[in-house]
């Protein structure tokens, strides 16, 4: 079992998790959805990963194979 010591908690890295409004993820799937779109480059462009672009098209209802253009 693992106990949780203050001391050993204190040096750890806080990491907090970031949260994008709903407007930003369609604009982002619209971004990425547009023909001859490069995914990598538009999700590397706006600073978030490409799987979260991918999940984010799934979430929405997009057809992420017909749209695959590296």
């Amino acid at each position: 079992m693992i106990e949780a010591v203050p001391e050993r908690l204190e040096g750890s890295p806080c990491q907090l998790r970031r949260f994008w409004s709903d407007e930003f993820k369609a604009f982002a799937v619209e971004e990425a959805s547009t023909p001859g779109a490069n995914i990598w480059a538009v999700a590397r462009r706006i600073g978030i990963l490409t799987s979260q672009v991918f999940r984010w098209r799934r979430e929405l209802g997009g057809d992420v194979s017909k749209a695959l253009v590296w």
